[in-house]
């Protein structure tokens, strides 16, 4: 996504492509989703701002944008923690590794209990209230921790649309076994 920021969309999308496609180690499995929803996002914005793009070795069954009300992506700067992104609807349902599917129909991604995330949660058609977003700093499994764990929330509302807002929050964890709320959103 670095490329996307500084502006160079070819190698965004190609970069994002790659990593759909790489081979991961098993903490990382379904990383791939998280790679397409940021690489079609990137194609889609192109096409609506007449940006060209060389898609030709991208497999067109994957050239599908998934567009959303809401996508929060959760990541943190240490390996090897478990660090679960849970996201609180307007009706107050949980969506989290134990609720991965909500009434209202958000969803979250896979729980991801090593490495540095990340930990999606979407809804495309949020209900209108307020989102709060918490980490719940499950464990540790590093045998020394030097400085604090920083969690990092990437919020996305209209994502993949031409009107996305994007706004990152940022937190530093204390302790484990211990749940951080990092911020919420109204819809």
């Amino acid at each position: 996504m670095a490329y996307y920021f500084n502006g160079d969309y070819q190698k965004a999308v190609d970069t994002l492509y790659s990593v759909a496609y790489k081979k991961w180690d098993s903490r990382f499995y379904e990383v791939q989703q998280v790679a397409l929803n940021d690489m079609n996002a990137v194609i889609s914005e192109c096409r609506n701002k007449k940006i060209k793009l060389d898609l030709s070795g991208i497999d067109k069954k994957l050239q599908q944008n998934f567009d959303c009300d809401i996508r929060i992506i959760l990541t943190w700067n240490y390996d090897n923690c478990d660090i679960d992104l849970w996201v609180t609807d307007p009706d107050n349902e949980k969506c989290f590794y134990g609720n991965k599917l909500t009434s209202n129909g958000g969803r979250i991604s896979r729980d991801f209990t090593g490495g540095y995330g990340p930990e999606e949660f979407c809804i495309h058609q949020a209900a209108k209230g307020e989102y709060k977003i918490e980490a719940n700093y499950f464990a540790s499994h590093q045998q020394k921790i030097i400085q604090p764990v920083t969690v990092q929330a990437e919020v996305y509302t209209n994502f993949g649309r031409p009107d996305q807002k994007r706004q990152v929050l940022t937190l530093e964890l204390k302790e484990s076994k211990e749940t951080f709320l990092i911020g919420t959103i109204k819809f």
